[in-house]
């Protein structure tokens, strides 16, 4: 009985000695990270058509016509998003026309139509998302500003995969 309680014991002092290294370890990580981090910037200013960049041209692009239209809803970001690296790599900008989507390739080329007021906008894929329930992308200040998502923030759209034409 004795040499029972005292293996209880010993497995007691490893398993604190384990718990306290792995925290350090944890501490030692955090600390770790790199200073280059950049802290997103809110955004104060407007968004207009005329300082907005890469605004596409409906005239360069026709809808591929082997891929079905989605149709679904759509929500936008603005400040929690602005300086950030997207999942492809670039650094996230409102003012630019880009989306984001779960699965579509990156450098993909949407049309967005909110089907509400039947304006649309063309986009490109550069992020991942969205992750909110029951929406299917997730468009910049920008392109959300030109279809008019801003204001109610979420939307039914129609979002259609184009082609460049050639």
């Amino acid at each position: 009985m004795f040499f029972d309680q005292l293996k209880n014991e010993k497995n007691i002092h490893k398993a604190t000695y384990f718990i306290a290294l792995l925290c350090l370890s944890f501490v030692f990580i955090g600390c770790s990270q790199s200073s280059k981090l950049q802290h997103p910037k809110l955004f104060q200013g407007k968004i207009s058509a005329s300082n907005s960049q890469d605004e596409y041209n409906e005239r360069d692009y026709r809808v591929d016509r082997h891929t079905k239209a989605q149709i679904g809803h759509a929500s936008y970001y603005a400040s929690c998003m602005s300086g950030r690296k997207t999942a492809s790599g670039e650094v996230c900008s409102l003012h630019h026309y880009t989306a984001a989507h779960r699965t579509l390739p990156f450098g993909t080329m949407l049309r967005v139509t909110m089907l509400q007021n039947k304006k649309s906008v063309i986009v490109r894929v550069n992020d991942r998302g969205p992750y909110g329930r029951g929406r299917i992308v997730d468009l910049s200040l920008a392109a959300a500003k030109k279809i008019g998502l801003v204001r109610p923030g979420i939307a039914k759209v129609k979002i259609e995969k184009l082609e460049i034409l050639q």
